[in-house]
C-alpha cells in the first residue's frame, strides 16, 4: 500500500516543528497529501475538574486565560506550518492534489487524543512529536490513543529532528503480530531504504516467524536486508536497539508496540515505553 495521505499533529508547541517538517518532507518524497491538524479543546471542559468551590468571576477568568492559551497555540501551529511549507516550496491549500505533494491545515475541537486517533483511521501514516519523559503527559496520551484506536502507523519524531527518512532502516523483530503489522505498514519506506537491518534475538528464541523468515519475506520484495542478532547480555533493550540502529546508520526504526504475550513482552515489549519517551531516532510504531 502506498503512502498517499499523512496526518501530522500541529499542537503549536516548539517541540512539534520537527514532526511537521518531517511530515511535509515525506509528503514531497511520496507525492502524498499532508493534513496538519490542530485540535482546540473546549476551555470549559479543560477547567471543569478544578473549579469546585470557586466563585463565578474566578471561573470565568480561568476560562478566559485558557481560551487565550488555546488561541495562542492555534496561531503558533498555523504560523509554524506556513513558514515550513514556504521554505519547502509547498502551498497550503484545502484539497489534495492527485499525483503531487499537497498540504492542508485543519482545526477541530475536542480532545486531542480522540480527534487525532479518529482522523488517523483514514490516513496511511500519523506523524507526531515524540513525548519526553519529563514533558507534557498529554503527548503520551495522544501517542497511545493513536496506536490503540486509529489502526494506522504512528511515526514519532524527536524534538529538533528533521528527516525524510532516506537511507537505512532498522526493524525490531520479535515474531509478534504487532511487529508484523509494523513491517507491513512500513513497506513503502522499506522499499526505498538503502538497506534494512533486522534486530532480533536468535532464531530459536521466539514464537512465530524468526528473523531469517522475515529476511526471506523482505527479499521477495527486493528489499536488501540482513539480520543483526541482539546480544545476549543486554541490560536495557531500548538502549541496545538504539545503539544497533546507530551502528547500522539507520534513519528510522520500525517496531510493533505493546505486544500482549508475556514471552514477547520479555523479548521486545518492554522497549515500547522506553522508545516512546527516549528514542533519539524517528520510530514507526504499529499496534
Amino acid at each position: 500500500m502506498p503512502i498517499a495521505k499523512i496526518l501530522v499533529a500541529a499542537s503549536g508547541a516548539e517541540e512539534g516543528r520537527g514532526a511537521i517538517e518531517t511530515a511535509l518532507l515525506l509528503g514531497m518524497r511520496f507525492k502524498a497529501h499532508v493534513e496538519a491538524i490542530n485540535v482546540r479543546r473546549n476551555p470549559r471542559d479543560a477547567v471543569a475538574f478544578m473549579t469546585e468551590g470557586m466563585t463565578g468571576a474566578v471561573i470565568e477568568e480561568i476560562i478566559a486565560t485558557a481560551e487565550r492559551d488555546i488561541d495562542r497555540r492555534a496561531d503558533s501551529a498555523a504560523a509554524d506550518l506556513d513558514a515550513i511549507a514556504k521554505r519547502l516550496g509547498m502551498e497550503i491549500g484545502r484539497r489534495p492534489a492527485r499525483g503531487q505533494a499537497s498540504v492542508a491545515f485543519r482545526q477541530d475541537e475536542g480532545r486531542e487524543d480522540e480527534v487525532i486517533a479518529e482522523r488517523g483511521r483514514l490516513c496511511d501514516l500519523v506523524v507526531a512529536a515524540r513525548p519526553t519523559a519529563d514533558g507534557d503527559a498529554k503527548e503520551e496520551v495522544v501517542a497511545e490513543s493513536v496506536l490503540m484506536e486509529s489502526g494506522s502507523g504512528l511515526l514519532l519524531v524527536p524534538a529538533g529532528h528533521v528527516s525524510d527518512l532516506s537511507g537505512g532502516a532498522a526493524v525490531a523483530w520479535n515474531g509478534s503480530a504487532e511487529a508484523a503489522r509494523a513491517v507491513h505498514r512500513a513497506m513503502p519506506l522499506l522499499r526505498k531504504a538503502d538497506k534494512v537491518a533486522i534486530m532480533a534475538p536468535e532464531e530459536g528464541s521466539m514464537r512465530g516467524p524468526g528473523p531469517d523468515a522475515l529476511a526471506g519475506y523482505l527479499a521477495l520484495h527486493d528489499i536488501p536486508c540482513h539480520v543483526h542478532n541482539l546480544p545476549t547480555n543486554w541490560t536495557n533493550i531500548g538502549d541496545t536497539l538504539l545503539e544497533i540502529a546507530r551502528t547500522e546508520d539507520a534513519a528510522f526504526i520500525v517496531m510493533g508496540a505493546f505486544s500482549q504475550g508475556k514471552l514477547r513482552q520479555l523479548i521486545l515489549g518492554g522497549a515500547t515505553r522506553f522508545m516512546l519517551n527516549r528514542a533519539s531516532l524517528p520510530v514507526l510504531f504499529t499496534h
